[in-house]
């Protein structure tokens, strides 16, 4: 029920926007003279949506096809139109209604808001801009509050939290920033939005910590863990709540540990850390809570795991897969009917495939890699399809 008043608001202010001609933003941008939608147009029913960050402060928005998985470029929306323009960090709201955005810059705005035309995929600023005091980089939503991390090169152990209104606007809550045991790397909330998952470079290792979550607000450190890795990055929680699983770029392995969510503790399943592929980064789980897919960032490659009930990994055949020279994966996403995979690489392109539900095992989507135009970060692939 917290999100209800939310999603219930931003509803209502589609309908507005719909009135008055869908999402159309004077801060939109052509996608590179690729063959876009155009902006305005309706895409057809069962699309899903698609958007990725670049290095510039930009987003760019593709539909995608649910036959094929093929995507369509949409119009791109700048961050803000104040001085910041770097790496983007991208987050959506469970209801598909609103897509969070940080750039990495100082100077001016570098957190933002779009409310996303449920008709056309075009984004509309649900705002003004807020301004953090440090560069922003990665960033979560659940319930009504937005959660972000500085990126790694402010060297600040901090986290900011924003209260999200009905209407998707952001306001930074009182006494911020909250403390963090140490420089963060990333973050994730569980299911029930009762812990906050960060992982940050401990002195012994690589560490992770768990804070509370209660009526929106962090309390303290309720669990931490030594993930048995160095430098850990991605972390991601499982749909059903039960275990975390955190990619060591360090010592090349991926961890997964028990989440006990009535204390928030946290403790390494049978046989963590995993190997993986080398200097892994990215991480994503698929909405059915049975693949684990990592993007390494050494090896230039995309590797996929099976996870079972007691948390332990297993590689899927055919992977890792090689995305080419350079390539770099920074972020990954899977389409919430749980067929395609995405994966954003260096090379200004996002590479596709078809996942099959029953191994995990993927296939390149026909014209896979996709061009974006700018050097890729962060993608997320909305919840739910255009109705």
């Amino acid at each position: 029920m917290k999100w209800a008043t939310s999603r219930l608001g931003a509803f209502l202010l589609l309908g507005v926007l719909a009135g008055c001609g869908g999402g159309g933003s004077s801060t939109s941008t052509s996608n590179n003279g690729n063959n876009s939608n155009g902006g305005g147009s309706p895409l057809p029913s069962g699309t899903e949506l698609l958007y990725v960050g670049d290095n510039v402060g930009v987003i760019h928005g593709f539909g995608v096809d649910p036959g094929s998985g093929k995507l369509t470029p949409l119009p791109s929306v700048a961050v803000t139109n104040g001085s910041p323009a770097g790496d983007v960090g991208l987050a959506a709201d469970s209801g598909s209604m609103v897509l969070y955005a940080t750039s990495a810059g100082l100077g001016g705005p570098n957190v933002a808001s779009f409310i996303v035309d449920q008709k056309t995929g075009d984004l509309t600023p649900a705002g003004p801009g807020q301004m953090l005091p440090v560069t922003p980089r990665k960033l979560v939503a659940a319930g009504n509050n937005l959660y972000v991390i500085p990126d790694v090169s402010a060297n600040a152990a901090d986290l900011f939290v924003f209260h999200i209104n009905v209407n998707g606007v952001l306001s930074l809550l009182p006494n911020q920033p909250i403390t963090l045991p140490g420089v963060p790397h990333d973050l994730a909330v569980d299911p029930s939005i009762s812990w906050l998952l960060v992982t940050f470079e401990g002195t012994s290792g690589g560490e992770i910590a768990s804070l509370s979550i209660k009526g929106g607000a962090i309390g303290g450190v309720a669990g931490s863990a030594n993930t048995g890795g160095d430098s850990p990055q991605g972390v991601r929680v499982t749909p059903d709540g039960k275990f975390v699983v955190v990619v060591n770029q360090g010592t090349s392995n991926v961890s997964v540990l028990s989440l006990d969510t009535s204390t928030g503790a946290l403790a390494a399943v049978s046989g963590s850390p995993f190997a993986s592929g080398n200097q892994p980064a990215p991480v994503a789980i698929d909405p059915s809570g049975k693949f684990v897919f990592v993007g390494d960032t050494g090896g230039n490659s995309l590797s996929a795991f099976t996870i079972s009930a007691a948390g332990d990994l297993g590689p899927v055949a055919g992977t890792p897969i090689q995305l080419g020279d350079s390539a770099q994966p920074s972020s990954i996403g899977v389409d919430p009917a749980d067929k395609f995979v995405y994966i954003s690489i260096v090379p200004k392109e996002v590479s596709g495939f078809t996942l099959d539900q029953s191994t995990g095992a993927l296939s390149p989507i026909s014209g896979s890699p996709f061009s974006v135009g700018q050097v890729t970060r962060d993608l997320v692939v909305m919840p739910h399809p255009i109705q």
